[in-house]
Order: structure tokens, then C-alpha cells, then sequence
């Protein structure tokens, strides 16, 4: 949020699409698991943005199209973008910082940890990276960082748990 805007325009609609994914898939996240319900968002959220995982979806990305139209780079406007930046801090001080999110955190690194150290000593199981990418330690970490919670709680319970 507080870096400067990418060069491209490709850039920029990728970190506009990874915020809204992020803000949006956490704030669904939260509310599934329970720790929070759409009542407890910001007013100015459910009125800016919505309600809905949709609408706020819908919102913030027609708030690009629109604030981007006339411009030579992607940007949105203001009043989405503030909702954004609100509910974000939002997020950080109920969902992100909380106790139980702090404990889970320091074991999802754990866990990551363990998988990253188990490919470094069995390289050979790292599958074959399509893209020709040489360097192990890059391989490594795109492979990683690219894995879904579920297939990576699988893979560290199938490598390093029944190892």
C-alpha cells in the first residue's frame, strides 16, 4: 500500500486486482471462521463497497474502470480507495493482529519453514519448474508461494509429518 505505483499498466491493474482480492477473500475468510460478521465491518464499508462479497468485488473494480478511463494509468477513485485503505486497517486491528491470528501465523511459518528446508535437503522432489527457471532457491520459492493453504498443509503432512 505504501509503495511507490509500478511502471506498466499491466503492473498496476495487478496490484489493484491482488488488493482487492486479498481485502476481499479476508474479509470472507473472517466471516466464515466466525470472527467476524458484515455487521461488524465499517459503516462506511458496507455503504461504500457493500455487502456482499459481489458488490464489493463489483465496486472497487468499477471503481477502477472508472477512475482509469481518462487516465494514462490505472488508478481509482478516491472514495473506494479510502474505503479500501479504512477497511484494511479494519482488518489488521480485528482480524490480522488478534491473538489467535498471531498463533496462527507463527505456525503457518512453521510450516512453510519445514517444507522449504525439506527440498532443500530431497531437491530432487521439487517438481520440474515448465518455466526453465535455473536457479533452485527461485524455484524453491515460486513453488512454494504458489501452493493453496490445503495443498500445502497436505504436502508438509505427506513429506515432513510422515517422514
Amino acid at each position: 500500500w505504501s509503495m511507490p505505483s509500478p511502471q506498466t499498466l499491466e503492473a498496476q491493474v495487478t496490484r489493484f486486482a491482488d488488493r482487492i482480492a486479498y481485502l476481499s477473500h479476508d474479509i470472507d475468510d473472517a466471516i466464515r471462521a466466525g470472527v467476524l460478521t458484515t455487521a461488524d465491518l465499517p459503516e462506511q464499508t458496507n455503504h461504500v463497497l457493500g455487502v456482499t462479497s459481489s458488490s464489493r468485488i463489483d465496486t472497487m473494480v468499477g471503481s477502477l474502470v472508472e477512475a482509469s478511463k481518462e487516465l494514462e494509468v490505472i488508478d481509482m477513485t478516491p472514495e473506494v480507495f479510502d474505503v479500501m485503505a479504512l477497511t484494511r486497517r479494519f482488518m489488521f486491528e480485528r482480524v490480522y493482529n488478534r491473538p489467535e491470528s498471531r498463533a496462527e501465523h507463527e505456525q503457518v511459518t512453521r510450516l512453510l519453514e519445514e517444507l522449504l528446508d525439506h527440498f532443500r535437503r530431497f531437491p530432487e522432489e521439487l517438481p520440474v519448474d515448465e518455466l526453465g527457471v535455473d536457479y533452485f532457491e527461485t524455484r524453491l520459492v515460486d513453488y512454494v508461494s504458489g501452493m493453496t493453504d490445503r495443498f500445502a498443509q497436505r504436502e508438509h503432512a505427506r513429506l515432513v509429518v510422515g517422514a
